[in-house]
């Protein structure tokens, strides 16, 4: 089951469509190597159309009839075969700044409002010592960005659209790989929280940004989109990559039954969503990239995989899957992601944060909605740039970017102090790790925060 992803904001509320085996569905075909033309041309033989190529991931997006998936499969160089499914998303809830602007000014919002970026920088003392530089580069896989916005224009260092034309039924849709556009708000409020230089501060004020689009106004995305903007940004030479994104593969048995034949389908236990997530951070990481996720805005155990296969049943179950076997989070649950929990002003954990032992990196100021009753309930959430103006949001998805802004400055450093050389993307863990304030009852990495809460102030050097 090749699962669709979403932006991690509050409340996601997916929604999948069974594949009909009388039309032509969407499947996601891994490789066992490379995808060469003589193997793409036995895939069309077995009844497949080569939609899209990945090569250097080896894999490929095919249409094809579900009754055609066992011929695929047996197909010789063919690792893995499943359908791609669509999660729809509702816009992420934001509340907007409703703020006079005639006394706008350098920092206004961010002294006033921006508790979460204050707590990551040691109440602005990290730029003193490093503000970044656009010599490093974070790359945001989202919904794009607002590159008018006043705060994020100078920047901003372009980026490519991945969503292709039609998707979602938009009409707006052309796909254009130059319309990276923010139809959602979410990629913007990311991109403030990295690198946001006017009345709101991001945590890297100066660093420079490109944005690869791979969500349209809905929310959704398959996994070939964001693998296929993963390998466009190592190949642009990013040097920290933010995800406030994810969602759940099977490492096990996926069945589907066909709802007009009643065949039932064994899709195997070998997932191509997660061979492409584990290939496409190799590729990264072989480039020097270092990849930041979320932990996901489930409120759930994210290393215990039964949870994650009973939400999946449930999820799934009504559209014909039967899925066996242990769930994991994805691309949060990938060994060598650098994945992140969200914590509320009072640093505990936030209300709907995903934990687990093993599963958490670091945690980040994401906010959160309990401390206030209405009309100030939102001052907990975060505060950040938002198309035409600045948005209060909270999920894992406010608390990534902090982190991947705390590596992007810890690597911007150590470039200046070591004649442009980059550190390893295991250099920068550890130096996040040793940096981080401990959070928890437990020494050595905690359940719900991992090494502890992001500090860019002392990543950088300070004490």
């Amino acid at each position: 089951m090749a699962a669709a992803f979403l932006l991690f904001g509050p409340l996601p509320m997916p929604a999948a469509a069974a594949p009909s085996s009388g039309k032509p569905i969407t499947l996601t075909v891994v490789f066992q190597g490379s995808a060469t033309p003589a193997l793409l041309s036995k895939v069309e033989a077995a009844g497949g159309q080569v939609v899209k190529v990945i090569p250097e991931l080896g894999a490929a997006t095919v249409k094809a009839p579900a009754s055609a998936i066992p011929a695929l499969q047996k197909v010789p160089g063919v690792q893995a075969v499943a359908p791609q499914l669509e999660w729809k998303l509702k816009a992420p809830a934001a509340v907007p700044l409703a703020e006079p602007s005639a006394l706008a000014g350098p920092g206004d919002l961010y002294q006033k409002y921006q508790w979460d970026i204050k707590m990551v920088t040691k109440d602005g003392a990290s730029w003193s010592l490093n503000t970044g530089s656009h010599q490093t580069v974070v790359g945001i896989i989202d919904s794009g960005v607002d590159f008018t916005h006043p705060d994020l224009a100078a920047n901003f260092l372009g980026g490519r659209n991945f969503v292709p034309a039609g998707a979602h039924g938009d009409p707006t849709e052309t796909g254009d790989p130059n319309d990276i556009f923010d139809r959602n708000g979410h990629g913007t409020h990311v991109a403030g929280t990295i690198a946001g230089n006017g009345r709101v501060y991001g945590v890297g004020p100066d660093l420079g940004f490109r944005a690869y689009r791979v969500f349209g106004a809905e929310g959704g995305a398959p996994t070939a989109w964001i693998v296929e903007a993963m390998v466009a940004a190592a190949n642009d030479g990013v040097d920290v990559i933010s995800m406030s994104l994810g969602g759940y593969d099977v490492n096990g048995q996926v069945f589907w039954t066909d709802p007009d034949t009643g065949v039932r389908y064994a899709l195997g236990n070998d997932h191509a969503d997660l061979i492409l997530w584990k290939r496409a951070i190799t590729y990264v990481q072989q480039r020097g990239g270092v990849v930041v996720a979320a932990a996901g805005n489930e409120a759930l155990d994210a290393s215990d995989p039964k949870a994650a296969i009973r939400m999946l049943n449930e999820e799934y179950g009504p559209y014909g899957y039967t899925i066996v076997g242990a769930g994991v989070e994805t691309p949060g649950g990938i060994h060598d992601v650098i994945t992140v929990s969200a914590v509320g002003p009072d640093q505990s954990l936030a209300s709907y944060s995903n934990w687990g032992q093993g599963f958490i990196t670091l945690a980040a100021p994401g906010g959160d909605f309990q401390r206030y009753p209405e009309p100030g309930w939102y001052l907990d959430m975060c505060l950040s740039t938002y198309p035409g103006g600045y948005a209060f949001m909270a999920g894992t998805s406010m608390a990534t970017p902090k982190v991947a802004a705390a590596a992007a400055l810890y690597i911007d450093q150590y470039k200046k102090t070591h004649g442009g050389q980059k550190p390893s993307p295991q250099q920068v863990l550890q130096a996040l790790k040793k940096s981080a304030d401990p959070l928890g009852k437990n020494s050595g990495r905690d359940p719900y925060f991992g090494y502890g809460l992001v500090n860019a102030y002392k990543a950088l050097g300070g004490r």
